[in-house]
């Protein structure tokens, strides 16, 4: 077919294709639905840079019907103007199958019986002609997507690091268009890799979209974040009469259960630096004390927060319990853990109440701290805070 011009009942393909005038405004028919506001309607479908792509798009099309080399730039230039104007992709490769289904249909309208084998061709290279243009235009918008993508990237950036580091948060709103919430919730989270056999960046790919999932959807606008496999951080706005922590926390809870330990504070514009702080600090108290699988609050943390701020004090509570075996301090966690209740202490302990009880005296012996009065319990409790924090503090020096 390279050599011989195709014909179609005694009409060559390239003029079945290019001679009627009435074909373009039948593909212009049937592609405007595809993009009404893009392509228009009536006679506002007839635009003149709509009907120079249908007369291009025609051209290559004959020219890949009757085997001659054409050159796709000028309709993918057309498509990528498209796609920057706020085209999507769906309907721009939709229009080209809409013009290709009329280009069948004026083939088939003019094909004898004899004329099969031809018209079984023409099928043919009209589906190698789709499957040219739309891994083009596919890559084309993945271009135009990225460019778009990456500044949307760079602008949320700009709005993040200058409110996380008291930077003109107004201003860089202002350059990329953006409103800017009055108050947000400051959630910093840590993820702990479950076990998968995919490979590495898969894995974190996945994790990284899960979790940014599971934020937007109880955001109330933008989430300004930055989140990796291993957890991040994130801006969420607050909603008036919502109670975003409960919503979030329920949404990380489903999509990653106990591998998900965060903390949460709320502030106002000014406030999210020195905010950041505390929820950063209320991270590590959390997997210090807590363990993992809980998004804390202050509130929730209140007194390890207050015991665990640096300095003097707290080395000096951290060193009473030096020296203490784990036997023991896991017994002091289970009996402040249920309230004071010795046989629930026991019971989590699965040993007799009377070991409870020796092993306590055993920490007022070495420790002078009384885990059965108030004041030794706030006291005891305090320092298992002051203690983990201390010993984190030098793993992350030696390490």
């Amino acid at each position: 077919m390279t050599n011989i011009e195709p014909t179609l009942g005694g009409t060559s393909v390239r003029d079945i294709v290019l001679g009627n005038r009435e074909i373009v405004d039948r593909i212009i028919t049937a592609i405007a639905p595809t993009n009404p506001e893009q392509h228009g309607t009536g006679d506002a479908s007839q635009a003149a840079d709509i009907r120079w792509a249908v007369e291009h798009s025609l051209q290559a099309a004959a020219d890949s019907l009757t085997g001659r080399p054409n050159d796709d730039e000028l309709l993918r230039a057309s498509a990528v103007r498209r796609f920057e104007e706020g085209s999507s992709f769906s309907s721009v490769i939709a229009a080209y199958h809409r013009g290709v289904a009329v280009i069948w249909e004026q083939l088939r309208a003019h094909a004898g019986r004899e004329d099969d084998a031809t018209l079984a061709e023409c099928a043919r290279l009209l589906f190698v002609h789709l499957e040219r243009i739309t891994s083009a235009l596919a890559a084309d918008f993945e271009r135009t997507w990225t460019v778009s993508r990456l500044g949307e990237r760079d602008a949320r950036f700009a709005i993040f690091t200058a409110l996380t580091q008291g930077g003109d948060a107004e201003g860089e709103a202002h350059r990329s268009g953006r409103t800017l919430a009055s108050r947000y919730g400051i959630l910093v989270v840590r993820l702990r890799r479950a076990e998968d056999s995919s490979p590495g960046d898969v894995i974190a790919r996945r994790e990284t979209q899960r979790l940014r999932s599971a934020i937007d959807s109880v955001a109330g606008g933008e989430v300004l974040a930055v989140l990796g496999a291993a957890g991040g951080t994130a801006l969420v706005p607050l909603r008036d009469g919502g109670d975003t922590i409960e919503d979030l926390r329920r949404a990380l809870q489903a999509g990653f259960g106990r591998n998900c330990t965060g903390a949460w504070v709320e502030a106002g514009i000014s406030e999210i630096s020195d905010a950041l702080h505390v929820a950063e600090e209320l991270l590590e108290i959390a997997l210090a004390i807590r363990g993992e699988g809980e998004v804390h609050t202050l509130d929730d943390l209140l007194l390890e927060y207050q015991s665990a701020r640096p300095g003097p004090g707290r080395a000096l509570l951290a060193r009473r319990i030096d020296g203490v075996g784990d036997e023991l301090l896991q017994t002091v966690d289970a009996y402040l853990a249920s309230g004071g209740d010795r046989r629930s202490t026991a019971a989590a302990l699965h040993v007799h109440p009377n070991t409870v009880d020796y092993r306590l005296g055993r920490i007022l012996t070495l420790t002078g701290m009384e885990a059965t009065t108030p004041e030794g319990a706030a006291q005891l409790r305090a320092a298992r805070v002051a203690n983990r924090l201390e010993r984190a503090a030098h793993e992350r020096l030696d390490g």
